[in-house]
């Protein structure tokens, strides 16, 4: 398990502080700790490096028993690679190069760097990587290195409404890219409607507008990163062969930090780059971006915590980064958790599988905009009601063992798409409304005591034999034709699939089929032998009543109508053309719904819709239960050397019961306090 604090990002902190906050780590019962290696600092010189400040922390971190997480930061580059290379900076689309300073998180400057697309640049970053990994190889106090700091386009934290990179690197990697996806000019011009007659013609597209070249462009950077991250990770291999390599990403990045989309913006996709690694993290800072209320913040916590662990399947990941202090930007920061939101985030990271919980940071940022932001303890190295909360936390996890723990998986799930994700986003970067309508199916579902997981299109496959019985599709506009085939295979093997409103409406490369012999959304034309569908725009909340007129459901933005050869009706809209409906596919079922209740949910705060998302659902959600009764609390199982476990979270300030009877009809029972969490050794009631 990995508990412990982020503590020295240079010059900080100061080294009289070194000897007595080590001993406090150890004295709350912390097992890790996390130190930048950050590049300009040590090699401030070309090929001479420096690693005094380390070597000494690493020294002290063995002699109060603390592991070392070694960050390497490129990122804070040295100013003699500017100097070098001055025509390898990241550049937006209108020509504007991103010069190398000081962001807020980085006292030595040096960032962004440079573009790692220059193969220059690529060889002298994982030079400083390897030499970093080749120093500590020998150092049993090192167990993890970690290569990338919140991998993503460096510059797009701070330049949002920009574009990039595209500078001539990578706009040469971007046509070698299409080249390979494309094979011919003759192909790429089909799939575009261009008429270029050279690869060179191809620039990154310098505005939102035509489909299918952004979404390209931003389905190419992201293979582009986690080629980078390779990169990376084969120079620490190379360095120090046996080491655990490590990742962390910012955010659940199909959410985003803020819960607001960052796939596209940001292009950090957590599920290819979970796969170069042994080990995987997250960054979450919830009280400072997930949310405006308790309640909000927490679930958002718990939601990003389970896409990380979906994306690591069967490797390691933890918390790398959670929020320790506070945090909100601007000066003067005010947003402080408490000791209850410190235990509610720790039990969001066990239940979701995770092992352990490094915060940011021990101590309070001294200097810049972060500070005075972030610090588990006091200025003067004093323990607060967060520290001791932490190490409480610390001590208890420890004690169940949970280091070889493994999530079971639920038979609900919510599926994720990256080429939805991609048409949002070259729709005008409105990535928040797939963010939201993915938010309100998981919020319905945790109000509901119902488990669920999330299933990504990448895996859908083995999807089945994971043990996934029902699949909710949630706003997935667009979809290739493999993941439809996957999806309808699933149903056909027994699922139930749930799609809202227009599922597979546009292919990957963002177009609708029509006037032709394809079907505008094959999967509804395969199922229910749709015809005459349509889509209008809706005007506030839509709302879809039952065959006596009652509100059944309610959905936001579009109310999609088709005329059924199959199936039943079961819901209609106020016109009276249908808006729900199901049909058995194969030996299991198709469920569909006019419009998108998951949106209604997180954007309106619809009741109905959350009810009726519930009820999509297998409420017991484990096979090994037949009867789960939970309202409002997180119910998960661990399955461990002792047998399954369950971890139940309850987010709310009131004590709250259990019940669940399982398929031998053994029975469970009990009462979950406020703020707080419960673990259960099922075999034996422990």
């Amino acid at each position: 398990m990995y508990f412990g604090a982020q503590y020295y990002r240079p010059p900080f902190p100061d080294r009289t502080c070194w000897e007595r906050d080590f001993l406090n780590m150890k004295q709350l019962g912390f097992h890790v700790v996390k130190l930048w290696a950050v590049w300009n600092d040590i090699e401030r010189k070309p090929d001479h490096f420096v690693f005094d400040d380390l070597d000494r922390l690493t020294e002290l971190a063995g002699k109060n028993g603390l592991k070392v997480i070694i960050n390497t930061i490129p990122e804070g580059a040295p100013y003699w690679l500017y100097e070098a290379y001055p025509d390898c900076l990241y550049e937006t689309v209108e020509g504007k190069k991103i010069t190398m300073g000081g962001p807020a998180n980085l006292p030595t400057g040096g960032w962004p760097g440079l573009c790692m697309d220059n193969p220059e640049v690529s060889d002298l970053v994982c030079n400083f990587i390897f030499r970093t990994a080749e120093h500590y190889r020998d150092n049993s106090s090192v167990i993890i290195l970690d290569v990338w700091n919140e991998p993503h386009l460096e510059p797009m934290f701070d330049y949002k409404n920009e574009l990039l990179c595209a500078c001539g690197a990578s706009k040469r990697a971007f046509r070698d890219w299409l080249k390979v996806r494309y094979g011919s000019l003759e192909r790429l011009n089909e799939a575009w409607f261009r008429r270029y007659s050279d690869w060179e013609e191809i620039v990154p597209p310098p505005r939102f507008g035509t489909y299918t070249d952004m979404m390209d462009w931003r389905r190419f950077w992201l293979y582009n990163l986690a080629g980078w991250l390779k990169r990376r990770v084969e120079a620490a291999r190379r360095g120090a062969p046996g080491k655990l390599i490590q990742t962390h990403s910012a955010s659940a990045d199909y959410m985003g930090a803020s819960s607001n989309g960052a796939l596209g913006i940001e292009l950090s996709d957590e599920f290819l780059l979970a796969r170069e690694v042994d080990v995987f993290g997250l960054s979450s800072f919830p009280k400072w971006l997930m949310g405006e209320t308790k309640r909000d913040y927490d679930l958002s916590h718990l939601l990003q915590s389970e896409i990380i662990c979906a994306a690591s399947r069967e490797k390691v990941f933890y918390q790398a980064e959670l929020q320790g202090g506070a945090g909100v930007p601007g000066f003067l920061a005010h947003k402080v958790p408490k000791r209850e939101d410190i235990r509610i985030w720790n039990w969001n990271t066990i239940a979701a599988g995770g092992k352990g919980v490094v915060y940011w940071q021990y101590a309070p940022e001294p200097a810049g905009m972060e500070s005075p932001g972030f610090g588990l303890t006091g200025f003067n190295g004093e323990n607060t009601e967060r520290s001791l909360e932490a190490g409480r936390c610390a001590k208890l996890f420890e004690a169940y063992e949970l280091d070889r723990s493994r999530p079971v998986p639920a038979i609900n799930g919510i599926y994720l798409s990256r080429n939805v994700d991609l048409l949002f986003f070259a729709a005008g970067a409105q990535e928040e409304k797939y963010a939201h309508s993915i938010y309100g199916v998981f919020k319905s579902c945790a109000e509901g005591g119902i488990p669920v997981r999330f299933v990504h299109g990448d895996y859908m496959e083995s999807a089945w034999e994971e043990g996934l019985r029902v699949l909710y599709v949630p706003m997935a506009l667009s979809l290739s034709d493999e993941e439809q085939s996957r999806i309808l295979k699933f149903a056909e093997m027994g699922g139930r699939v749930v799609l809202e409103a227009a599922a597979g409406l546009y292919s990957e490369m963002g177009e609708i089929s029509v006037g032709g012999s394809n079907s505008p959304c094959p999967m509804l034309e395969a199922a229910f032998g749709a015809e005459e569908i349509s889509l209008d725009a809706g005007d506030g909340e839509i709302p879809v009543m039952d065959k006596e007129g009652a509100v059944l459901c309610e959905g936001l933005y579009y109310r999609q109508t088709m005329k059924a050869a199959r199936g039943k009706v079961t819901g209609w809209f106020e016109d009276r053309t249908p808006a729900v409906a199901e049909v058995e596919y194969g030996k299991g079922e198709i469920r569909w719904t006019g419009t998108f209740p998951g949106a209604a949910v997180k954007d309106a705060g619809s009741r109905a819709a959350a009810e009726f998302i519930q009820k999509q659902f297998k409420a017991e959600g484990y096979s090994l239960f037949s009867v789960l009764e939970a309202p409002e609390l997180i119910v998960r199982l661990l399955q461990t050397e002792n047998g399954p476990v369950m971890a139940a979270i309850n987010q709310t300030p009131e004590s709250r019961p259990l019940f669940a009877r399982g398929r031998t009809g053994k029975e469970w029972s009990l009462e979950v306090p406020g703020y707080d969490g419960v673990l259960l050794i099922l075999d034996t009631g422990e």
